[in-house]
């Protein structure tokens, strides 16, 4: 008698169990049919995108304006809002910018009062041990 109680409960345990994973499938693939063009999305290996294109079971995903790549539908993890800022192109264009001028020579950035010795380099004390 035992035995078979023992049975059952490991038999509703078993069925608990594999009910709650039967669940999160259904809303994953739930998920997954729903995706629309324009939505931000996660990759299940932690790629954030935009869709601009559902072709079946291929998404295309831009990352940065320009940049697309191609993902099976069952790799998007989940619809969510990237955890850093999106500068859009149009807002890129609206805001200040400095500038910043970059000498081509590194020889401007030293002063003038400082001598320049080209006697030693780093890695001479290496040399000497060679010879």
């Amino acid at each position: 008698m035992e035995f078979l109680i023992l049975i059952a409960v490991f038999g509703l345990m078993m069925w608990m169990m594999s009910r709650g994973a039967k669940k999160q499938r259904q809303a994953a693939a739930a998920l997954r049919n729903s995706l629309e063009v324009g939505q931000q999305v996660m990759t299940a290996s932690g790629f954030y995108g935009t869709i601009v294109d559902v072709d079946g079971d291929v998404i295309t995903l831009e990352s940065t304006p320009g940049v697309e790549t191609m993902w099976k539908r069952e790799s998007i993890h989940s619809v969510t809002e990237p955890p850093f800022a999106v500068v859009d192109e149009e807002t890129a264009e609206d805001e200040d910018v400095t500038t910043v001028e970059v000498p081509d020579d590194a020889s401007s950035l030293t002063r003038a009062d400082e001598a320049v010795s080209t006697d030693e380099r780093p890695g001479d004390e290496s040399d000497e041990r060679r010879a």
